[in-house]
């Protein structure tokens, strides 16, 4: 009796944990999803803009890389396609650079993506050219590295 009784207490405990398990990975897929569905039309709605404006470059070693900017939607994106898969605790960092030469991180690209786009971080304000480096997982506050390309997004 005592034994049918603590194994329905354990089976109880192990299913409400399990459940408990469930609800936090279905809540962390739902805000996973509404990311990806803020991320995606933030991406829309500056590519559509009808001031948006095309940049494109090489990246050294192979890739393409583009940037598009609308001045009205105060954003800009980055895509890059053939990216080098990155060994180590390495990530892409973008970079937004003004005239006077001044940096400011614009965002990181998983050093996994082979293909990868972004809605840049911040404004593009009085921005010159977009860059790319390979940094430190986390980034940096400067480049580390060469640029792998720099994109002028002045028109």
């Amino acid at each position: 009796m005592r034994f049918a009784l603590a194994a329905s207490i354990a089976a109880a405990a192990l299913f409400g944990g399990v459940a408990a398990w469930q609800y936090s990975r279905a809540d962390d897929a739902r805000d996973r999803a509404a990311r990806a569905d803020t991320a995606g039309r933030a991406l829309t709605e500056v590519v559509t803009a009808p001031d948006a404006t095309l940049h494109s470059g090489s990246l050294t070693g192979g890739g393409a890389a583009a940037v598009v900017v609308s001045r009205s939607e105060a954003r800009a994106v980055f895509a890059a396609q053939d990216l080098p898969a990155l060994t180590g605790d390495k990530v892409y960092e973008l970079w937004y650079a003004a005239e006077a030469g001044d940096l400011r991180p614009a965002g990181l690209l998983p050093g996994t993506a082979e293909q990868a786009s972004r809605v840049l971080r911040g404004p593009p304000a009085g921005v010159v050219a977009v860059g790319i480096t390979i940094e430190p997982a986390g980034g940096s506050r400067q480049p580390t590295t060469d640029p792998l390309a720099v994109i002028p997004i002045t028109t």
